[in-house]
């Protein structure tokens, strides 16, 4: 393939793991960004672990909040798959902390792609960008028309970043003429890339190893749409490269699991090894208690008895996707923390 480099940001992330890997395998020169390049061996042993031919990649220091780094890094780059963005182990305490390194750096990464004459960009936004701070409605159900609502109070502050970003990245393309595609999964699981320390579990695998450490014992009434972190991969790929993805927001979710359905599927995937599994529910007024002493439960309470979904057809019908399921994502997710903790 012709000029076939792609810069990939935020190469230590748990997605741009997995999309680093689907690249370096189907033959791409990659690209790489870190904050800094204390990190480089980690990454790169990582993904040779994983079957990666590594002599294709480089790495180059670029930070969200800095203009050092990204110019040199997209020169002579084919498409920009850009994947980097602040996420939080725990809710700030102020809903805009996220949102200039989030914004900011989007825009320095559209920019650097407009120099080097990128042909185009692929955004990892999310489906907080789509369904979050909605008042029910019937089915709940969303898709790529569907914005958040920016201005109301229960947004979170994740949610606010990643809607805010997305659109400052279409307003960019716009303005710049460059070709925009957005991938918006849901809570993204599914197997961790290697076992060591040095493999980064990323803040939405706390989820799982709070199931499996006993933890979660009871829980809110909650439930995630889920996407398998190799589906995102391959979406990111495909995105790359379709005609037809151009302009487009694509949703990734294969289904919906509450916390209870989740502990379940971990104690099936790992008999013996997970801890007290989640039995029962809390009552939605014990957790609205809570919420005025805990960002955590404040954060839950907009989605308590919520079980949303995601129109996934254009991932189908334009991208080729065909989805494994949420109960699979879980699976490989807590079998992979299961293996780190064989190992440790």
């Amino acid at each position: 393939m012709a000029r076939d480099r792609v810069l990939l940001t935020g190469l230590s992330g748990f997605i741009a793991g997995h999309v680093a890997l689907r690249l370096l395998q189907a033959g791409y020169d990659v690209r790489g960004t870190v904050r800094g390049l204390d990190k480089a061996d980690a990454v790169r042993g990582l993904l040779a672990a994983a079957g990666a031919n590594i002599d294709r990649l480089s790495l180059f220091a670029a930070d969200l909040t800095g203009d050092a780094g990204w110019t040199e890094a997209a020169a002579g780059c084919r498409y920009v798959l850009h994947t980097a963005s602040p996420f939080p182990a725990s809710p700030p305490r102020d809903r805009h902390a996220l949102v200039p390194a989030a914004v900011d750096g989007t825009l320095r990464v559209i920019a650097a792609a407009k120099r080097a004459g990128v042909e185009r960009i692929v955004l990892t936004s999310s489906a907080a960008a789509i369904y979050s701070a909605h008042p029910p409605r019937a089915g709940e159900r969303y898709g790529e028309t569907d914005w958040s609502d920016t201005k109301s109070p229960e947004i979170s502050g994740y949610a606010l970043s990643k809607s805010l970003a997305e659109r400052a990245a279409w307003d960019a393309a716009r303005h710049t003429g460059l070709e925009l595609v957005a991938i918006n999964p849901a809570l993204v699981l599914g197997p961790l890339l290697g076992v060591g320390a040095a493999g980064g579990e990323g803040a939405s695998a706390a989820l799982v190893r709070a199931v499996m450490e006993g933890r979660m014992p009871v829980v809110p009434d909650l439930a995630f749409a889920l996407a398998d972190v190799r589906d995102v991969a391959d979406a990111h790929l495909a995105a790359m490269t379709t005609p037809s993805a151009s302009g487009r927001r694509i949703a990734l979710s294969s289904g919906t699991l509450s916390l209870i359905e989740i502990g379940r599927v971990v104690g099936e995937a790992c008999p013996g090894e997970a801890r007290r599994l989640p039995r029962w529910t809390l009552p939605d007024r014990v957790v609205r208690l809570a919420a005025i002493l805990s960002p955590q439960a404040r954060a839950a309470v907009p989605e308590l008895g919520r079980r949303k979904s995601l129109d996934t057809t254009p991932a189908r019908d334009i991208l080729g996707l065909s989805a494994r399921s949420p109960e699979n994502a879980v699976a490989a997710m807590a079998q992979s923390i299961a293996q780190r903790v064989r190992t440790a």
